[in-house]
């Protein structure tokens, strides 16, 4: 004789167990004696009677089981689900499942109907529902309840790199330019694609590209970073996670690539070389560094440096350039470009240091090293906003050197 189960099924009424157990003992399905189940029950009759009794409960599962075989109907379960105001949802179901499928994420996110390539899951809980039917027996069933999310749609630099290979055509210029003097420094700080645009911009591109075709340069040097993009993925949060205003990326990236081609093409026609270097921020390391990457596809014939340091330095003939975002060791500056490049800064006869991050622009020149927060023409957006850094004059700077001085600012 098969194990028989005489607990108490879940779901299950005290007198529904007195009749399951009692007509499995006419079907000889177990050996418990009358007597014994009459008081496990504490059936107040004897256990002659109890026996009768189960003669007229046989006839009426019986006929149960028939009417819910003809009619068809599934086990009675109330199944939910439920959509949550962050984006999630909840959904409680009846599963037929076994001891390892309980375990498999994919399994249960198919089994609640959702795609395991759109939804990730959060919770899961499954409470086990035995139900017995003269059909199949004890079935193991599991009341499911789980809770997912929407997948954030990840950012593939790898694969993005690989399609830029593929899609970008690159950019190369066989004009070679002998005459060309000075050094353009062009460090466009806290540009935020996202809150702004290409099209409020292109008095900037123009202005800045009237700058590079007054002259022919010996060098023309680009700081591309700086917070170019105000979020740092699809899901409106900067690169630390802190969430603020959502921007339409796509947009925002498709502005940024399309102004910096538009001036690096200008800078490669009207200079002997030209160099680009990124500068990681708060807002978009990650994005920003990868339209960098774009950037260097774009133009083969241009060095990049997109190395993700915090301070860097740049070097011409006489003239040191360091330039940071300025939202880490803001106090230290000066101390900390010292100690990272003090041989440089000890023999260059001009040096500067570059920061932004506050949209306002100050000058600190402390024992020959002025140290500049540059300003941006950018619109204000709510961070900066709440936080006070607002009514600040709306500009980029340009600086032009000559081998040995600081010869222009230009305000754009």
């Amino acid at each position: 004789m098969t194990e028989f189960n005489f607990d108490r099924l879940q779901g299950e009424s005290k007198f529904r167990h007195l009749v399951r157990l009692s007509v499995a003992k006419l079907n000889k399905e177990h050996s418990m004696d009358w007597i014994d189940l009459k008081e496990m029950f504490d059936f107040q009759h004897s256990a002659e009677s109890l026996r009768k009794y189960a003669s007229g409960w046989k006839l009426m599962v019986e006929n149960e089981e028939v009417e819910q075989l003809n009619s068809e109907e599934e086990i009675a379960y109330k199944e939910t689900t439920e959509i949550l105001a962050d984006g999630s949802h909840k959904s409680d179901k009846l599963i037929r499942m076994n001891s390892e499928q309980l375990k498999d994420v994919n399994y249960l996110l198919d089994a609640h109907g959702f795609d395991k390539e759109s939804w990730e899951l959060v919770n899961a809980r499954n409470n086990i529902w035995n139900v017995y039917s003269k059909k199949d027996g004890i079935q193991n069933l599991y009341s499911s309840k789980i809770t997912v999310r929407p997948k954030v749609v990840g950012f593939n630099i790898d694969n993005f790199i690989e399609k830029a290979k593929q899609e970008i055509t690159p950019v190369h210029i066989n004009t070679i330019i002998s005459d060309g003097n000075g050094l353009l420094e062009i460090p466009l700080y806290d540009l935020h694609f996202g809150v702004n645009t290409y099209k409020d911009y292109l008095v900037v591109r123009d202005k800045i590209i009237s700058k590079i075709r007054s002259k022919k340069w010996d060098k023309i040097f680009f700081i591309v970073g700086q917070d170019l993009l105000h979020n740092n993925g699809f899901d409106g949060k900067t690169s630390s996670g802190t969430p603020i205003e959502k921007v339409d990326m796509d947009k925002a990236w498709s502005d940024a690539f399309r102004f910096y081609c538009e001036l690096i093409n200008e800078a490669q026609n009207n200079s002997n070389s030209t160099e680009c270097s990124y500068s990681i921020a708060n807002h978009d390391d990650s994005m920003s560094w990868a339209l960098v990457k774009c950037l260097e596809v774009k133009f083969p014939d241009i060095y990049f440096d997109t190395s993700k340091k915090v301070r860097k330095a740049f070097i011409w003939n006489n003239v040191f350039i360091g330039y940071s975002h300025g939202h880490k060791g803001a106090n230290r500056l000066h101390e900390n470009f010292l100690s990272d490049f003090g041989k440089q800064m000890a023999i260059a006869e001009v040096v500067e240091i570059h920061t932004g991050h506050i949209h306002t622009e100050t000058a600190k020149d402390k024992f020959g090293v002025l140290v500049r927060t540059l300003s941006t023409k950018g619109k204000t957006d709510d961070w900066h906003d709440e936080n006070g850094f607002v009514g600040a004059h709306k500009r980029f700077q340009l600086f032009e050197y000559s081998p040995s001085a600081l010869e222009a600012i230009y305000y754009i």
